[in-house]
């Protein structure tokens, strides 16, 4: 295969053989009225013998590198200038434009050190954020958006049978007005997953970044894995309320 660019570009651009780091999509509903939105069940669903458990009610079971992405954005939310020394680090593993990180094949970059330069300076000004809280239909929602990725990584934000964001979030429950969603490609450690992020190196607007410290967000759903072609990917879902289906 070509070499990667670490730079995210919207749906269309994952059709080209240059394979982005991460995508974003991120939507504001415009105001509906809705009945009062219920937060998912926290219990643990009762097993019988005898009667299978509805998808809905379903434990989804974070592996390693999952929870510890959450870790690290909800550390990068509450102390921003604390990943300022990480995002030094990073940029020392850029040689021009091309990413040297660990364990991973050198990565071309967009911008270079610029990228990251304009996150440093950003994360200097931030105040700390509130946490976010996994939600389970949320991390179903990525779960299934990573399964048709596994197949086919050059889908982006797109599903197999052409379905979106907005689309994907009905299966499952009822959002709120504010929600997004990130793809990572290419890097397997989480630290590096969420540095990537906050670089969002090539993208005009930084929207990946503005997701992650976006006080709105209250919400947040992970999926990690290998794609069939040994890509490693991550989808991550924010939202400002959901509601998941029972």
């Amino acid at each position: 295969m070509k070499n990667y660019s670490l730079g995210i570009l919207f749906f269309v651009a994952l059709v080209c053989f240059c394979q982005p780091q991460a995508t974003n999509a991120q939507k504001k509903k415009p105001p509906v009225k809705t009945a009062p939105v219920q937060k998912p069940s926290t219990s643990q669903p009762v097993k019988t013998t005898n009667k299978p458990i509805p998808p809905a009610q379903q434990e989804v079971i974070l592996s390693a590198v999952e929870d510890a992405v959450i870790k690290e954005i909800n550390e990068a939310r509450n102390n921003p200038q604390k990943f300022l020394g990480y995002l030094e680090e990073y940029r020392k593993s850029l040689k021009g434009n091309v990413l040297h990180l660990p364990n991973t094949t050198p990565l071309v970059t967009i911008e270079g050190t610029a990228a990251v330069d304009d996150a440093i300076n950003d994360l200097k000004k931030l105040p700390k954020i509130n946490d976010l809280k996994n939600s389970r239909g949320l991390n179903r929602v990525a779960k299934n958006h990573l399964e048709d990725l596994i197949e086919n990584p050059k889908l982006g934000h797109k599903g197999k049978d052409g379905t979106l964001l907005d689309q994907r979030l009905l299966r499952f429950g009822l959002v709120g007005l504010l929600y997004a969603e990130n793809i990572s490609y290419r890097i397997s450690v989480a630290r590096e997953v969420v540095l990537a992020m906050i670089v969002d190196d090539g993208v005009k607007s930084r929207s990946h970044r503005k997701n992650i410290f976006n006080p709105s967000f209250r919400l947040f759903g992970i999926a990690c894995g290998t794609a069939k072609d040994t890509t490693a990917l991550c989808v991550a879902e924010f939202a400002d309320d959901f509601s998941e289906k029972k």
